[in-house]
């Protein structure tokens, strides 16, 4: 049988960087894979949501000072504004309202309550209109920048939550690996908070321009390169504030 190359789409929960994982440029198998049609990003059951909190418990040491929220955002990846919505854990016995913030974000607790009762995260919006992402950060990390370790623990939950989502044949593929973060068939993009004109990943004095999609919206992180430690940062160059910048340039 001729090799073909894998690809392996998905359109994973996090649109906020929205992920979509496709096949690496030297990756090839012997069947090809395309994952397509996995469901809109809702918000899922108690039971399924708090796999996340297993993985960052299980992988806290990527970022051993941050914290996770949960975010939620509009359809198309925009930041959500937390006006009018209302957030509950619902089941037959429990019913507890879950406080979001003025980013629209929020704590998923440790419910064993809510997990006996197989309660629902219930949301005042039609599901298909909103998305959510794990959201992790570490202190000190300047505002234009993420840290390394926190984008792959953000990968670890997000898997946990989704992987059941996709096809029998990647899923299994991605566990013998040790799950999509880890899957050398693929690449991971995440969504910049604004267009980029360049997104630049730094470790002491090495330094590497990152991949950029098409629309300059997302860039593809190197989650599973041991090349790079967990403290190195990812810095943004926005489109918008290089082309402020180029006229003063000019007048100079």
């Amino acid at each position: 049988m001729t090799s073909q190359r894998a690809v392996v789409a998905l359109v994973l929960v996090l649109s906020g960087p929205a992920w979509a994982q496709v096949a690496a440029p030297e990756a090839s198998m012997e069947t090809k894979v395309e994952v397509s049609g996995v469901k809109d990003p809702e918000l899922r059951p108690y039971r399924i949501m708090s796999r996340g909190l297993d993985a960052f418990d299980k992988h806290h040491g990527l970022a051993p000072s941050a914290s996770l929220r949960f975010e939620l955002k509009n359809q198309d990846g925009t930041t959500r504004s937390p006006d009018g919505l209302a957030l509950r854990l619902s089941g037959d016995t429990v019913d507890l309202p879950l406080a979001l913030d003025s980013d629209a974000t929020f704590i998923l607790p440790r419910s064993q309550e809510a997990f006996d009762d197989n309660a629902d995260l219930v949301l005042n919006r039609k599901k298909s209109r909103m998305r959510w992402r794990p959201r992790v950060r570490s202190p000190g990390v300047p505002d234009n920048a993420r840290r390394l370790g926190d984008m792959r623990l953000e990968c670890e939950v997000a898997w946990a939550v989704m992987k059941d989502e996709i096809g029998i044949v990647a899923r299994t593929a991605m566990a013998v690996v040790g799950g999509m973060c880890h899957a050398p068939m693929t690449a991971l993009y995440y969504r910049a908070p604004k267009r980029l004109e360049a997104a630049r990943l730094t470790s002491g004095e090495r330094t590497r321009l990152l991949t950029l999609s098409e629309d300059h919206h997302s860039f593809i992180v190197p989650v599973r390169s041991k090349e790079w430690d967990n403290d190195s940062l990812i810095t943004y160059e926005f489109a918008a504030d290089v082309q402020q910048a180029a006229p003063l340039q000019a007048a100079q």
